[in-house]
């Protein structure tokens, strides 16, 4: 485990792939005083590592705040009681397909369609964007850093993983990167799995990428992964979610 600075009271714990895999997980920690607030806890055993690190600094989760609800975003949160758990309306839709006894990670408060909380000196702004996956949260914090789950994957040098429209819903996605386009102009991004994004150009060609992906395989949808590669030069890292994306409607 990795624990990086953004500042004083903002910060990131990086964990490697696991072996054979390229995608690793960051877990994010906003400070006040001796409370804290998580964003995305990893699966179970990341986020035991982060609560041994914050017993050791005498910081107390208050709240969680989840992109969404995926087994490796929420892993950690019944490690801590009396934790706020704060999400979309969608969650519950998300649960029941991944988790047994699901109400135990159910929302206390439930973002309907945007809210914001006031934290120190922070204000965190959550918008509901489904993209990745039904139940997504865009997260905006002091409008600087914007947390955008798991719409944009990448490996830590920064190469992009092929989207993944876990929801069956190609048209979500494309519109979950583009609400991201809009609102992300001087915003630092970054995301549950791979490399912080804080170059306006490369932001925007990196999601560029992303749209054209999600454009073909909306307009063509019994290509290979090898056709959009040679209509368009564009390589992916984790392409074997193709098929995935392939064999699913649009809804």
């Amino acid at each position: 485990m990795k624990i990086i600075s953004l500042e004083k009271d903002i910060f990131i714990y990086q964990f490697e792939p696991a072996k054979g895999s390229y995608i690793g997980i960051n877990i994010f920690m906003i400070q006040h005083g001796n409370e804290c607030i998580i964003i995305d806890t990893g699966y179970r055993r990341h986020f035991v590592q982060v609560l041994k690190d914050l017993n050791d600094k005498g910081l107390k989760v208050s709240k969680f705040i989840l992109t969404h609800f995926h087994p490796d975003h929420i892993g950690g949160l019944l490690k801590v009681k009396d934790a706020d758990i704060i999400g979309s309306i969608f969650a519950q839709d998300t649960l029941k397909r991944y988790v047994e006894n699901y109400q135990k990670y159910l929302p206390t408060k439930v973002v309907v369609d945007k809210d914001t909380i006031i934290f120190g000196r922070h204000t965190i702004e959550m918008e509901i964007n489904k993209g990745h996956s039904k139940d997504g949260l865009l997260i905006t914090l002091n409008n600087k850093y914007m947390f955008v789950g798991d719409d944009v994957i990448s490996d830590y040098h920064g190469n992009p993983s092929i989207p993944f429209c876990s929801e069956k819903d190609t048209l979500a996605h494309i519109s979950s990167i583009n609400m991201i386009i809009s609102k992300s102009s001087e915003k630092i991004i970054l995301p549950t799995h791979g490399k912080m994004l804080d170059n306006r150009d490369d932001i925007v060609k990196d999601l560029i990428k992303r749209l054209t992906y999600l454009h073909f395989i909306n307009e063509n949808r019994n290509a290979t992964y090898d056709d959009f590669y040679q209509e368009t030069k564009i390589s992916f890292l984790g392409r074997d979610w193709h098929v995935l994306n392939q064999i699913r409607k649009v809804i």
